[in-house]
């Protein structure tokens, strides 16, 4: 059944056509993911499927009886609302009957007489509350809250006192409360700290409705989504499976597409200089019936991707001695209670380092007293021999709103004019863009800036809260290329998984207050955590596992299918580390063709060119094993195989 239509819509801004012609079909309970680059139109499209903006042409239809539900603004939650009244205004008939509720709870204590009328009335309204579901929409609030990482003291806090960040969580909450027939989430994993993530993906995978959601996350699309659509060019395309499916297919299809296109260039030159040597000649009949086919011909067009962040090399002015940075004993309190603990950590030359912990557990508190724009407690912080420390920091107050683009770069670097619009056009500022105002930027836009003024400072040791928030996912990529290749140190804290896998070589988690280290990446520490959580709670499955009957064939049913997942699992890996091979040896092989020297040795041309052919032949090969293993692995994981 299909819950959300749209039709051919289209819109345009000035003279940029940000939707062409799009067209959109959302079934019920599918989880869709939509992926573009910034400025592609996501926001403009799911602006026009809530209806809060017109498109110039097409139709969009929800269905009869459906509710929708979206994140658009920060809601104006009262001023004196707390968090917990705030989330139970989305259950509107039962917050008056909570209301009425606590008043005569408050009139208890008032009333030396007539207590007994006040207590009949208050049990009437406790028993048409509870049939009401209401005692169970506070079990689902809390639940909800405490999922996103407000705890029970925040929830009693007035509104009022909470950060950009918990009123976005709080905004979220309320949405996920009013539970619509179809939910769109923006960016939804923004101001979530792991934990939370994690809970938000299992509340999305099991959502009884339909959720079409936007997000730069790779992992969080990969375990979300079982169909992906990506608007590029004002165009909008399907690919059914989850992010990783997505990238795959679209890298086989644009191979084809390119393939396809140079067979048809090919017929077309061919035919032309036919019609050209024969139209005047003998054959000139069938030199217009060819000039006919050409004209009656569907021309395939070069796919021009949208503007995206390229990889560039990240220069460092001189090494660092071999310890970088050093923390010991370091402790932090605030209110009297303890932040951080004996914090001991050495990191040295050339380490990437990713710092994880929840919501509050002190990240960017430990970032601030290594910058010295905080004083630990006790302990000691020492940066090394030689060391240049560059931070990128979430607020970007380092950034001048008043500045142009082109001045904030100039006025903090020795670069000309020309060398600094170049470095500005290599984080995709145009010509025109570079004189626009700080303060107008986007949240996307002030990130790049922000990095570009990391990337000029040639620092040694590089400290970064969150660097990849409000990027697209091809700017995270191209931000992951430079950090691998970066020749300093990193320190890095984010909340984006697939980016610290890519990054990270060791992982510190800030765990009761101490560090506790993981030797691998954000996929090794996830196993160990889990690891842990499971030897926990090893004497409870001891008890479960001498249970009988049914239950034990359950649970040898699950083992064996464990197994194939398992073995699925493993499969799949191999194989995509043998696709990036290819890949990486293609574009190798790419360079090399587009150099003109490479072709004054015929013989090293032809091998190239072999190799290249093969390599298209094997990864194509590649992309349906790896499609065909991912529908085994579908059914097998989600527990139905």
């Amino acid at each position: 059944m299909i819950v959300l239509q749209a039709n051919e819509i289209s819109k345009t801004y000035g003279e940029q056509q940000v939707l062409r012609q799009v067209s959109l079909a959302l079934q019920e309970k599918e989880r869709v993911g939509l992926v573009g680059v910034n400025g592609s139109g996501k926001s403009t499209l799911l602006h026009c499927l809530i209806g809060a903006l017109e498109p110039d042409s097409g139709q969009i239809t929800v269905a009869s009886g459906l509710t929708l539900g979206c994140l658009e603004q920060m809601p104006d939650f009262g001023e004196d609302m707390t968090a917990w009244e705030a989330m139970m205004a989305s259950y509107a008939a039962l917050a008056a009957q909570l209301q009425e509720m606590r008043e005569l709870e408050a009139r208890m204590g008032d009333y030396a007489s007539g207590l007994d009328r006040i207590m009949e009335q208050y049990a009437r309204l406790s028993e048409a509350y509870e049939r009401a579901g209401g005692y169970a929409c506070e079990t689902n609030v809390r639940r909800i809250l405490t999922g996103l990482g407000i705890s029970s003291a925040e929830m009693q806090q007035p509104v009022s006192t909470f950060s950009g960040g918990q009123k976005t969580r709080l905004n979220l909450g309320r949405l996920l409360a009013l539970s619509p027939d179809i939910l769109l989430l923006d960016e939804p994993t923004n101001h979530l700290d792991l934990d939370s993530v994690e809970w938000l993906e299992d509340f999305v995978r099991s959502y009884r409705g339909t959720v079409l959601v936007v997000s730069h996350d790779r992992r969080f699309l990969d375990r979300v989504a079982t169909r992906i659509i990506e608007l590029e060019g004002g165009l909008l395309r399907s690919y059914s499976g989850n992010y990783s499916a997505f990238q795959l297919k679209k890298t086989a299809e644009d191979i084809a597409h390119q393939r396809t296109l140079k067979k048809q260039q090919a017929h077309i030159q061919k035919t032309e200089a036919y019609i050209r040597r024969f139209k005047a000649g003998i054959k000139s009949k069938q030199a217009r019936g060819r000039q006919l086919q050409l004209d009656r011909l569907e021309r395939l067009e070069e796919r021009h991707p949208d503007r995206r962040l390229r990889a560039r090399n990240m220069r460092i002015n001189h090494s660092s001695g071999d310890e970088v940075l050093i923390l010991d004993g370091v402790k932090k309190s605030y209110s009297g209670s303890p932040l951080l603990r004996d914090v001991d950590l050495t990191i040295h030359k050339g380490d990437r380092l990713a710092l994880l912990g929840p919501n509050g557990s002190g990240k960017t508190t430990l970032l601030k007293m290594i910058l010295q724009q905080v004083e630990p407690d006790a302990g000691r912080i020492k940066l090394g021999s030689r060391v240049e420390v560059a931070c990128f920091s979430q607020e970007h107050k380092d950034l001048q709103p008043e500045r142009t683009l082109l001045d904030e770069i100039i006025q903090n670097f020795d670069l000309t004019l020309e060398e600094a619009r170049s470095a500005l056009g290599g984080m995709l500022f145009s010509a025109d863009e570079v004189l626009k105002k700080v303060g107008d930027l986007s949240g996307g836009e002030l990130g790049r800036l922000a990095f570009l003024k990391v990337m000029l400072t040639g620092a040694n040791l590089l400290l970064l809260d969150e660097p990849t928030n409000h990027l697209d996912i091809p700017s995270c990529q191209a931000v992951e290329s430079m950090l691998k290749n970066y020749p300093g140190t990193v320190l890095l804290v984010s909340h984006d998984r697939y980016f610290i896998d890519q990054v990270a070589e060791r992982i510190a988690a800030i765990e009761d207050g101490r560090l506790e280290y993981y030797w691998g990446d954000y996929s090794y520490y996830h196993q160990k955590k889990l690891a842990r959580e499971q030897e926990l709670s090893a004497a409870a499955r001891e008890r479960s596992r001498k249970s009988p009957g049914p239950d034990r064939r359950q649970r040898e049913a699950e083992k064996e299918r464990l197994r194939v997942q398992r073995r699925l699992e493993r499969e799949i890996a191999t194989l995509e580390q043998s696709i990036f091979a290819a890949e990486s040896r293609k574009t190798e092989l790419e360079a090399e063709m587009s150099n003109p020297t490479t072709y004054s040795d015929e013989k090293k041309a032809l091998l190239c060119s072999r190799e290249y052919q093969q390599i298209q032949i094997a990864l194509i090969q590649q992309y349906e094993r790896w499609e065909h293993l991912q529908e085994e692995l579908q059914p097998v994981s989600e527990g139905q195989g």
